[in-house]
């Protein structure tokens, strides 16, 4: 049997990990040891560790990233207790992968240990690009620590290849949070408005927004409050938000929205809706506001619009349903309006193609979890070599 330990530190990696998790689960020829972190046990981010056990996964192990501040200093001590922690538990297992999704900071820790105990680590949604955030060089750092690669679409998979990675290494199996969609793994509207006071009745902004981690904490204010006076020129909607992930400059966002909050009816300020609420949420939204990459990978397959605002997911590629916007009241208003009520704007959305499903079929958990039970495991696997493509190399196709 091989054991397989996977790590996920906030709801939205756990989300787009759900339907590998599930599949690990089921294969009686796969071991999974499920490692919790992050955002998971923050209390201001809603515990979401209870979503992990409502889905009935066995969190094996949990490692406390806790943050004092949200200043530098203390998310990189954070860091160094998250690895010490890991290389007792990667010692502990003895695992034969390490599964990693996405480019969040947190994911060094896991993968330098892995590294140094010659675990094979395995990484989902490397050859994206975020310029606006520090995630850019983690994802980049993770693609060459790593030994297998999943790319959600054709165009990363072939950036991983001009890394020096060898062909043989990526596999190209589309997004896993879009296979959540295809299997309707997502809150009902009845159950948005139990479990959360959300009208499902009532046109509904969903609101992210993240720190670009690469502009410091003084400009992710100005940011932030240039988008609530844009909100405040949308008082007819329902405005529903969501807290920012744990980065340098988030507890000034979040403040800014506690303000924005505070006095008006037509405002929820929630810290987690769990990925189920989040998606289900997203489905019946007249638009996604912010700077998540789900309104870059998730939105386009419900064919709701997206106003992305700022550099934070500059260089991901995008369908024709998300509309990019400089961080200013007044570009954001302007936005906004279009994709609300532009009638030929509104008229694309139905035929919208969404490049993170490059298959049409919602099996990108079947794929990975396909390579991790077959590949050979040992010295091949392991030792890696710089291959960079030839000039007759043009795709992975």
């Amino acid at each position: 049997m091989r054991r397989i330990i996977a790590f996920s530190s906030t709801r939205a990696d756990y989300g787009l990990l759900k339907p590998v998790l599930k599949r690990i689960s089921d294969n009686p020829g796969l071991e999974l040891i499920l490692v919790a972190s992050g955002d998971h046990l923050a209390s201001y981010k809603g515990s979401t560790i209870s979503d992990i056990k409502i889905d009935r996964f066995d969190v094996s192990e949990t490692v406390p990233f806790t943050l004092a501040s949200d200043n530098h200093e203390s998310i990189a001590r954070s860091f160094g207790e998250a690895t010490v922690k890991m290389a007792a538990l990667i010692g502990k297992y003895q695992p034969d992968f390490l599964l990693l999704l996405g480019d969040r900071y947190e994911l060094l820790a896991p993968a330098a240990c892995a590294l140094i105990y010659r675990v094979p680590i395995v990484h989902i949604a490397g050859g994206e690009s975020t310029e606006g955030a520090l995630d850019e060089q983690v994802r980049h750092a993770l693609t060459k620590m790593a030994h297998l690669h999943f790319a959600s679409s054709w165009e990363y998979g072939r950036r991983i290849r001009q890394m020096g990675e060898e062909a043989w290494r990526i596999h190209v199996v589309g997004s896993t949070g879009i296979e959540n969609i295809y299997a309707s793994d997502y809150l009902s509207p009845s159950e948005i408005k139990n479990g959360f006071g959300i009208d499902p009745e009532m046109p509904t902004l969903l609101v992210t927004f993240h720190p670009e981690t690469l502009t410091g904490k003084n400009n992710t204010r100005t940011q932030a409050k240039e988008l609530v006076l844009a909100l405040e020129q949308f008082q007819e909607y329902q405005q529903v938000i969501t807290y920012p992930g744990m980065e340098a400059g988030y507890q000034a966002v979040v403040q800014i929205w506690q303000d924005y909050a505070s006095d008006k009816n037509n405002v929820l300020l929630k810290p987690s809706l769990g990925s189920r609420g989040y998606l289900g949420l997203m489905r019946i939204a007249s638009a996604v506001v912010g700077n998540s990459s789900s309104g870059i990978i998730e939105a386009p397959s419900f064919h709701v619009p997206t106003v992305n605002i700022g550099d934070r997911q500059k260089g991901r590629i995008r369908s024709e349903s998300v509309l990019d916007v400089n961080c200013r009241k007044e570009d954001i208003v302007k936005g906004l309006r279009k994709v609300l009520y532009d009638p030929v704007f509104r008229a694309r959305l139905p035929n919208t193609v969404n490049p993170y499903d490059p298959f049409g079929d919602g099996k990108a958990s079947e794929k990975i979890v396909s390579v991790l039970e077959q590949i050979p495991l040992g010295k091949t696997l392991l030792e890696k070599r710089l291959d960079f493509p030839g000039p007759g190399e043009v795709n992975l196709q």
